[in-house]
């Protein structure tokens, strides 16, 4: 492809949206990952009080009423936990991050015969559509409610995804020309 404008604008729009897929499944992970330790200690604490309830309550009888609302708790958590929204968003963010990796194996690709110069601006544009609508119907179809955002989850999925494309392209994926990848109220990543 020419220097000209229109071909570098694609190329910038199309590496922006690459970078955006990486910022969004480095997001989810940790997201996921956050999940994940929550539900892992819910589980201690079951393990815990049904392990420690039994011989406790033989040993400390005037505190049987601690130890049997404890027990109770564990039981409520045990008969809720596949309702509890962290179980339900843990296994959607890691079909999320999968689905999104593999979105990134093509469009690094892509990106490969782009930056080569092999498409024109137009070609380039209807490759980032079919990217960016990937993006945005994986999000629909696992986050339908959208996810919490977090500003603190955000700098760091932006840094890890700018150490990525740093170890991979030697450019660290930062804003290209102004982008801005944000957290949408509305739904997930954009």
């Amino acid at each position: 492809m020419s220097g000209d404008k229109n071909g570098q604008n694609a190329q910038g729009t199309y590496w922006n949206e690459l970078i955006l897929c990486k910022v969004a499944s480095c997001y989810v992970r940790r997201y996921r990952d956050r999940q994940a330790a929550w539900i892992n200690y819910t589980g201690i604490f079951k393990a815990t009080v049904s392990s420690g309830t039994i011989g406790a309550w033989v040993v400390w009888r005037d505190y049987a009423l601690v130890w049997g609302v404890l027990l109770a708790a564990m039981q409520i958590l045990d008969a809720i936990k596949e309702f509890l929204p962290e179980t339900k968003n843990r296994r959607s963010a890691s079909d999320f991050v999968s689905a999104v990796e593999n979105m990134i194996i093509d469009a690094r690709f892509e990106w490969y015969e782009i930056s080569a110069g092999k498409y024109d601006a137009n070609e380039i544009m209807t490759m980032w559509r079919r990217l960016a609508k990937l993006l945005n119907e994986n999000e629909a179809k696992y986050f339908p409610d959208g996810l919490p955002a977090d500003m603190a989850r955000q700098k760091l999925a932006e840094a890890e995804a700018a150490a990525y494309f740093l170890k991979i392209y030697g450019a660290s994926g930062a804003k290209h020309e102004g982008s801005r990848h944000e957290i949408s109220a509305s739904r997930g990543i954009r």
